[in-house]
């Protein structure tokens, strides 16, 4: 595969159809994992999921279509990681 240490990525709509395996499949490759998703019970479940393969995970409820929410997901990204 390849390999994704030291790297975080976002995924939006990363609770549910196939954003959960694409989260998943990315800390597998040793990424760090944003789980964004409007549903805000189910981006916490898969943040705790990447967790327990030893990844940092963070889950949040953004709304893509709006310019100013993704601007504050990137800022709240980069202060915590």
């Amino acid at each position: 595969m390849f390999d994704l240490t030291g790297k975080v990525a976002i995924v939006t709509g990363g609770a549910g159809g196939l954003g959960r395996p694409i989260s998943i499949g990315l800390a597998k490759a040793g990424a760090d994992v944003v789980v964004d998703d409007l549903e805000k019970a189910n981006p916490q479940a898969v943040a705790d999921e990447v967790k327990a393969l030893g990844r940092k995970a963070l889950a949040v409820s953004y709304d893509v279509t709006s310019a100013e929410a993704m601007q504050q997901m990137v800022d709240q990204v980069k202060k915590e990681f």
